[in-house]
This record gives C-alpha cells, sequence and structure tokens, in this order.
C-alpha cells in the first residue's frame, strides 16, 4: 500500500519534500496544516498582502510550496515566538552558508551552548557610548555621501542606480567605523572599503565563490594586521567599535572575527535599504522631513523623538519581513504535523499589519509610536527573543542619523513611484523610484 502511494505520489507531486510530507502523515496522528499548494514565491511577486489573505481563510499557520518546498507559515508573533522557543531544536535558521570562510558559521544558524557564548561575547562588546562617540562621525560620512550625491546630479540624472549606491556607499562607511573600528578617512577605512566593494560589488552575494573568499580573507587579513600592532602599541583608533571593545581583551578567534565581518556585509545591504524606505517616506510627507529637521537630538530623549517614531515606522510598515527555518525533523505544532524538509516561515511583516495592535495598519503614521509604546508580542521588527539581531539598536540609531541628516539639509522631490517590489531579500521601493536632493535654502 505505502509503495503505490510513494508512486502515485512521484507521479504527480514534484516536489520531493511534499512527497515526504504526505507519506508522513499515515505515520502521524496530525494532519498537514491547510492551505492549498499555490506557489507563495510567485503569488508574492503580484500580491504582497497574500500572507494576509491566506491566514484569513486558512488561519495561523498553513501551508503551500515555497521556492520549490513545501513552505509552512506562522502568522503572528506570540505563535512564532511559542514555535521558535518550543522547537529550537528542530529548525535550524536559513542563511548564508559561511562554514566554508571561518569555523562554525554563522552566528545566526549556531545552536545551544555555542550560540550563547558567541552571542554573548558580540553583545557584551555593543556598548552605547561608542555609538555616541561615533556620532560626528557618522553625521560626516552621511554628508558627504549625499553631497556627491547632490554635486553628480547631471551625470546620472537622479537614477535610482545613483541614489542606491550612494545609500550603500553610506550605510557601508558607518558599519566599517561602528562594529570594525576604522575611521573615516583613515587609510583603513579605505581598504576595508574596498575589501567589502569586491565582496558584495551588487548586493549581498548567496552563493560565495573564489572572488568573494579572496575578498573576505583580504578584510580579515587586514583587520588582524591592525588591531595586532595595535594591541603591541596599546593604542587603537578603533576603540569605540565592537571589535574594538573585543580585542581590548585579545584578537578575536576565527569565528567571531568572521561573523564581524560578514554582519557589515549583511548589515549594510539591510541599512540601505532601509535608508532607501526612509528616503521615500520623507518626499511624501515632507511636512515630517521638516519637524525632524527642527527637532532638537541633544533636547529630545529617543523614546519621545519623531526621528526614532518615522524610523520605527518605517520598520513596521515595510522592512521587517520574516523569520525564516528548515525543519530537521518531524514536529508536532499548534495540532499539526510540521514534516521534516519544510521551509517554515515567521510572518512578521504579516503580523505588524494587525488593526488590533495599529489601527489603520496600512498608513504610514510615526506619531503611533509617540503616543504608545507597543509591546514584543505587537512589533518585533528585529526577530525574537535571542533570534533578536544584535544591532537593532545600530540599525535605529545609524537610520535616524541618515534621517537628520537628509532633513536638515535637503528638502526631497520624487522622481518617479509605483507599487514596491519583490526584491532578492526585502521588498522595495518601486525600481524607478529616484529622487532630487534640493539643498535647504536653494
Amino acid at each position: 500500500m505505502i509503495a503505490k502511494i510513494k508512486s502515485f505520489l512521484r507521479r504527480h507531486v514534484p516536489h520531493s519534500s511534499v512527497r515526504y510530507a504526505y507519506v508522513r502523515t499515515f505515520f502521524s496522528w496530525s494532519k498537514l496544516p491547510p492551505g492549498k499548494l499555490i506557489r507563495l514565491d510567485h503569488q508574492e511577486m503580484t500580491n504582497r498582502t497574500v500572507l494576509l489573505e491566506l491566514a484569513s481563510q486558512w488561519g495561523p499557520v498553513f501551508k503551500a510550496i515555497a521556492w520549490g518546498e513545501l513552505g509552512i507559515c506562522v502568522v503572528g508573533i506570540p505563535l512564532g515566538r511559542r514555535l521558535l522557543k518550543d522547537h529550537a531544536a528542530d529548525l535550524k535558521p536559513m542563511t548564508i552558508e559561511l562554514a566554508p570562510l571561518f569555523p562554525k558559521g554563522f552566528l545566526r544558524q549556531m545552536q545551544g551552548e555555542e550560540h550563547r557564548t558567541y552571542r554573548k561575547a558580540l553583545t557584551q562588546a555593543i556598548r552605547p557610548s561608542d555609538l555616541a562617540a561615533n556620532i560626528p562621525s557618522l553625521e560626516t560620512i552621511a554628508t558627504r555621501g549625499l553631497e556627491d550625491y547632490v554635486a553628480r546630479q547631471n551625470d546620472h540624472q537622479d537614477s535610482p542606480e545613483a541614489y542606491i549606491s550612494t545609500l550603500n556607499t553610506i550605510a557601508s562607511g558607518m558599519l566599517v567605523q561602528i562594529v570594525l573600528g576604522a575611521a573615516f578617512g583613515s587609510a583603513s577605512f579605505d581598504q576595508i572599503m574596498q575589501g567589502y566593494r569586491k565582496l558584495g560589488p551588487c548586493g549581498l552575494v548567496w552563493n560565495i565563490g573564489d572572488a568573494h573568499r579572496e575578498a573576505f580573507e583580504e578584510i580579515r587579513d587586514h583587520l588582524i594586521d591592525q588591531f595586532s600592532r595595535g594591541l603591541a602599541s596599546r593604542s587603537m583608533e578603533s576603540q569605540p567599535s565592537i571589535l574594538g571593545r573585543i580585542c581590548s581583551e585579545g584578537l578575536p578567534d576565527a569565528t567571531l572575527l568572521g561573523n564581524l565581518i560578514y554582519m557589515v556585509e549583511m548589515g549594510r545591504y539591510d541599512t540601505y535599504s532601509l535608508f532607501r524606505w526612509l528616503t521615500k517616506y520623507a518626499s511624501e510627507h515632507p511636512e515630517m522631513l521638516a519637524r525632524i529637521a527642527r527637532e532638537d537630538p541633544a533636547a529630545t530623549p529617543d523614546r519621545t523623538s519623531f526621528a526614532e517614531a518615522f524610523v520605527l515606522e518605517t520598520l513596521r510598515t515595510d522592512q521587517s519581513e520574516r523569520l525564516m527555518r528548515k525543519a530537521q525533523r518531524d514536529f508536532v505544532f499548534s495540532g499539526y504535523l510540521i514534516p521534516k524538509h519544510a521551509t517554515v516561515r515567521v510572518c512578521l511583516w504579516e503580523a505588524h499589519k494587525s488593526p488590533d495592535a495599529f489601527p489603520e495598519p496600512f498608513r504610514f503614521n510615526p506619531e503611533r509610536f509617540l503616543t504608545g509604546d507597543p509591546n514584543g508580542d505587537q512589533f518585533a521588527p528585529f526577530g525574537l527573543d535571542h533570534h533578536q539581531c544584535p544591532f537593532a539598536e545600530i540599525a535605529i540609531k545609524t537610520s535616524m542619523i541618515f534621517l537628520r541628516v537628509l532633513a536638515r539639509s535637503y528638502t526631497v522631490a520624487p522622481i518617479a513611484d509605483g507599487l514596491p517590489v519583490r526584491g532578492l531579500y526585502h521588498w522595495e521601493p518601486a525600481s524607478q523610484f529616484g529622487v532630487r536632493l534640493h539643498p535647504q535654502g536653494s
């Protein structure tokens, strides 16, 4: 009987993980989650709210096809938190495979004691005082980048590609200084930036080849050389940085150093993508940008800052999207069988569109973060619990710095717009979206 079922599935079900799932249901008291086997990755290209529609139809746990595999979607932050807590050993984070570059691979893929050890070493090195000490330099990085964009407007004609390149340079420079400690304008800074341009010249690279390995090794070897000399002399220009803090107790091992290098690589893509969304909303709401320009950062605590509220609302509406896991074994969650090999998606973008947590959830309204502070079951822009991005505060603060420089220096006029598009890793503003920056007073 089982052989006949397997033969039928091989003929009629093209996806191996789906065939496996249906066979496993014969050996389980639990059924697969409800839902039709539609191609989610195709549906999302034309319908950004498709997961909300499917959750409304099937409930908060449902199945579909995602990237050629069985996909299980979980909508709702409390439900997602329970999944990740109760089944941590059953789920493996899906991310870039970095073990070929350094031992033990990426922090987000580590589990158990190994994850706790490296995460603790990283989080202990993140100091608010170091970020505060870097603010003048970070403002200079943003200022110089935007000035260069404006100076070249006759050449690039406000093309989307030119603005994305500018934001990439700004985001990369900020992270190189905050995380790796190379001072803006120094020879070390320029060399590391050149290394990152080689590592990911056109954005984040998922499949690492020889050229990327070579670029990674150049950055790594340069950092080892710089910090080895710094330790010997006890004077490191990079002390107010994450790597500087770690190096104050000795050079990090290859795993921790590799993670820092690749956190900058992944972080600069996420950061310039966020900067682009911030610019889009700034162009749509000039009165909000003017309000940010008038705000005195020194006299305004962050939690009452309109600049921070603007960043948080942008994260809610567009930038925070999902957590992806791969089932390593069969398990039962919320009464449903989650089979081995399934791609499991905790849906954050959809959770942030709950009208119970955020009235008028599709309206851009930073005021909601000034009149109330959503709790962790309503708002999770950087992940859940110990799966949260350790750079969360850095992402918010650098975004505020960029936004304030933009607001104080320019008015922002959109050149073209359209519906958001699904990029390789994020939803993005329309491909044709570009801006013309007009210097204040001109």
